[in-house]
């Protein structure tokens, strides 16, 4: 979508990983299909051969990162040799959507733009102890080491320093970037909706239901969803969505007497957790930890199914209802507050989220910046 977006302000070349034959095939029919061909053109460079020492077994999912930087190096050289012959005006970083990483697209001695990035949010750390013990784990070694790479990665300095503009999912990612830098930092979530059609006006079910939908991991939030329910007697919960907390959910759930009104449902096609927004919901619940922009929360306001989440990250930006995260006690009245308030009224506006309007912020922002000596084209 991102590519399609900049297709609209010139030619854009897409230095990318497609490995699988099947999805090039399938990506360049929709670039057939949405008649932007001749402005979009792909260019698929895979990792090194060697790297598949890892990459055979399960072991890959833990060096993606290692990968990643890898995989820059190569593209990075691959982009020198087509600005040889095609003499791009602008670079843009868009993959991985991590402030800490960093970007090589800095080195290519052209005007350069990061982002949508994320990266800055910390979780709430009183409600540390919700999230179990690999949860609160992996987000003590997470904050350490976002601590170490705000002054330990060059890479990602360097790319902070020499981009022209940097996009950011959310407030607290600006806030976590050197402040000297912040006149070139502009909160834009990436999140771009175009096929999401508003749903009917219904009535509440009879009982109500919330609706979360996500990957099940600690930081997800979805233990804060099923503790809600122990204020609201009347609700039932869907979850879609699947993942290594699935089990550590179920037992809570168990637990606290609600597993009958939990509808663990598994991981779902789009398509079908588009058609429950708009036909099962009343409410989207997604008191995520440090969710930086949310894509899904993005589909609910466009929809037009009310969303409460924590006041973290990217989903207060996309149009969410905030509530004030603190201890898990309050935190929890306050998510079942905010839902019964949200039964029956209206949405949060989904003005900036479609393609159009994402394409007139970009090409304001380019002239803004002055990014293209001929603005765009």
């Amino acid at each position: 979508m991102w590519s399609r977006l900049l297709a609209t302000v010139g030619e854009t070349w897409v230095v990318t990983r497609t490995p699988r034959p099947e999805l090039r095939a399938r990506r360049d029919a929709q670039v057939a299909e949405l008649g932007a061909g001749e402005r979009l053109h792909f260019v698929d460079v895979d990792l090194p051969r060697w790297t598949r020492i890892w990459r055979s077994n399960e072991s890959s999912t833990r060096l993606q990162r290692v990968d990643y930087l890898i995989w820059q190096v190569v593209a990075h050289r691959r982009a020198r040799a087509l600005q040889r012959e095609v003499r791009f005006d602008l670079g843009w970083h868009l993959t991985w959507a991590n402030i800490w990483v960093g970007s090589v697209a800095a080195f290519l001695g052209i005007p350069f733009v990061l982002g949508p990035v994320g990266g800055g949010v910390q979780p709430p750390w009183r409600l540390l102890g919700d999230l179990g013990l690999r949860g609160a784990f992996f987000e003590v070694v997470r904050a350490i080491g976002q601590r170490l790479v705000r002054y330990a990665n060059p890479l990602a300095r360097t790319a902070w320093e020499r981009a022209q503009l940097i996009l950011v999912q959310n407030p607290e990612t600006r806030d976590w970037l050197p402040r000297d830098i912040h006149d070139k930092i502009v909160i834009l979530p990436n999140a771009v909706i175009q096929d999401v059609q508003p749903r009917p006006a219904l009535p509440p079910h009879d009982p109500p239901r919330a609706l979360f939908v996500g990957r099940l991991l600690p930081l997800k939030g979805a233990s804060l969803a099923i503790r809600t329910l122990l204020e609201l007697p009347d609700w039932h919960l869907i979850i879609c969505g699947d993942g290594p907390d699935a089990g550590r959910l179920r037992h809570l759930a168990d637990s606290l007497g609600v597993a009958e009104r939990v509808d663990f449902r598994g991981w779902q096609a789009r398509s079908e957790v588009l058609r429950v927004m708009h036909e099962e919901a009343d409410v989207f619940l997604f008191p995520s930890l440090h969710d930086e922009g949310s894509w899904v929360v993005a589909e609910a306001v466009a929809s037009g199914l009310p969303v409460v989440c924590l006041d973290r990250g990217g989903p207060p930006v996309l149009g969410g209802r905030a509530v004030h995260a603190t201890t898990r006690g309050a935190t929890v009245r306050a998510l079942a507050a905010a839902v019964r308030e949200s039964l029956g009224g209206p949405p949060a506006p989904a003005d900036g989220l479609d393609f159009e309007a994402r394409r007139a912020q970009l090409a304001a922002l380019i002239e803004r910046f002055g990014l293209l000596e001929r603005g765009p084209r």
